[in-house]
């Protein structure tokens, strides 16, 4: 028993226990895409049971994650009104643009032009589109695990880049690519996504909307989850950023969105994140660090709240935690 002990002692320190849920979720959902399986939140909110028991804060995870899982699936399900308003989607004004800003040249059109018969290159863009929800979920587990204010910081941010840009999927619904090529708009471009994947008997039941392509949320999630990371890990947010890359190149080379969206995607982003650290935090004592104070008083970090953990910089042994609280803008003080 003293072994079992001892190995639990080690496995929930932060390090440790962030390596083996983000191997674990990594492994997963592998699995899931290799046997066609949607990698959805749904599914993805049960896959994390395991990683919150061994945690050791079950009850702190059905606490902060359902709510916020109930609310992000509540998002999804209206993706099916945005078609019943009886607007019109728009196709030349993306189109427009696009070749605006590259000279006349479409970005799909030209990169499925020369680079759409590379196969491996179309399955490995797929792999990183079905990671649109893994990312959030992921980096809101990591962040769960070693800084739940940051973790409530993260989901509120996603939750409202979501709803904001839904309402504009609403008012202005514009088409990707591959619709538009169906209309003889974009001669040339397909859909390139190269997987089969099964959605989950929820999202099976759900409207999809084709004309939500402005912003893009495959753009800027991975450019939230960035943003989120650099206060707690460094070296986790340039992973993230570069990923960011990927999934830009992914979504216009699939012939799923515009460059055009992909700025729009990340403008949305970076506007959610200011607002919430300089305007929402001030302002909602749950988003806001413990006083240095209260932590010397006993309420410093502990099993059912860790509090903020520079992942980059935490010593080995894990008994040692860095305590500065991280300021409204989200850099150190």
């Amino acid at each position: 028993m003293s072994r079992i002990q001892a190995w639990l002692r080690y496995t929930r320190r932060p390090g440790p226990l962030v390596a083996l849920a983000l191997v674990y979720l990594l492994l997963v959902s592998g699995v899931m895409i290799w046997r066609g399986i949607s990698v959805s939140p749904d599914y993805l909110l049960l896959v994390l049971v395991p990683v919150a028991l061994l945690s050791g804060r079950f009850v702190g995870f059905l606490r902060d994650w359902v709510p916020f899982m109930a609310l992000f699936l509540g998002y999804e399900a209206l993706g099916g009104v945005a078609p019943k308003t009886g607007l019109r989607p728009h196709y030349g004004i993306m189109i427009r643009s696009d070749r605006t800003l590259f000279w006349g040249t479409d970005p799909s059109q030209w990169l499925q032009a020369h680079l759409g018969s590379l196969h491996w290159l179309a399955v490995a863009c797929t792999v990183v589109y079905f990671g649109h929800f893994l990312l959030p979920i992921a980096t809101g587990m990591v962040l769960w695990l070693v800084d739940r204010v940051q973790f409530l910081r993260f989901t509120v941010a996603l939750l409202a880049l979501s709803f904001a840009a839904f309402v504009v999927f609403v008012l202005v619904p514009v088409a990707p690519p591959w619709l538009a090529a169906q209309h003889n708009l974009l001669p040339g471009v397909r859909s390139l996504l190269s997987l089969p994947s099964a959605v989950s008997p929820y999202f099976d039941r759900l409207n999809p909307d084709t004309s939500a392509a402005f912003p893009s949320l495959h753009a800027a999630y991975p450019m939230l989850v960035a943003l989120a990371l650099w206060p707690v890990t460094r070296r986790g947010a340039a992973v993230a950023f570069g990923w960011c890359g990927a999934v830009w190149f992914s979504v216009v080379y699939l012939g799923q969105h515009y460059v055009t969206d992909v700025i729009g995607g990340i403008v949305f982003a970076v506007v959610t994140w200011v607002v919430m650290m300089r305007w929402v935090v001030p302002r909602v004592a749950s988003l806001q660090d413990k006083p240095a104070a209260a932590a010397a008083a006993g309420a410093g970090p502990g099993v059912s709240e860790p509090s903020s953990i520079d992942l980059d910089t935490a010593e080995p042994a894990g008994t040692q935690e860095r305590a500065t609280p991280l300021g409204p803008g989200g850099s150190d003080r």
